[in-house]
């Protein structure tokens, strides 16, 4: 009865995330971009689950609606650094690479954050599963958002590979 209580209402904020997205960027491929980063998050959920020998419970679920936010949210910081350095005059492909690695430690960061807020609730009865649900999905969610946005990204935007040169004579590597 709850996770129908839940679920007979997901459409409308499913429905209110993509309106939004698409209003903020303006075009229908970045929140595809983002939205296709969502599943993939899950998958770090299962095993988090499985390792930890908690049940998916309804708080599980809480915690994975929750993740679901947090995912979305690095993958919007992600695509508006590439946007920005796009509108700033670089080239896309390096756009992407350099906002990949200038957004890598924000975005590290606010993961690491809530993973550390959520370990005091890991031995919880009652909120144990959703802490491993978050813990376990934005560990593995980060790690995607940062590989998997910029190469949907390349591919959605026909973006060539990255021109690759060494000097040796750089004291920046």
């Amino acid at each position: 009865q709850a996770l129908y209580s839940i679920f007979k209402f997901m459409p409308i904020p499913i429905l209110l995330i993509i309106l939004t997205l698409i209003l903020m960027f303006n075009d229908y491929r970045k929140p595809l971009i983002i939205l296709l980063c969502i599943p993939m998050a899950f998958t770090g959920i299962v095993p988090g689950m499985i390792l930890a020998g908690q049940p998916f419970t309804f708080m599980a679920i809480i915690g994975s609606f929750g993740l679901m936010g947090m995912i979305i949210k690095n993958a919007i910081v992600l695509i508006d650094e590439i946007e920005g350095l796009r509108a700033s005059g670089s080239n896309t492909s390096l756009a992407l690479v350099d906002a990949t690695i200038i957004r890598t430690r924000p975005v590290l960061l606010a993961s690491v954050t809530t993973i550390l807020g959520m370990l005091p609730l890991l031995t919880d009865p009652m909120y144990g599963s959703m802490a491993v649900a978050i813990i376990s999905g934005l560990i593995v969610g980060t790690m995607i958002t940062l590989i998997f946005v910029p190469v949907l990204y390349a591919v959605f935007y026909k973006v060539p590979p990255a021109p690759l040169s060494f000097n040796p004579n750089d004291s920046t590597l």
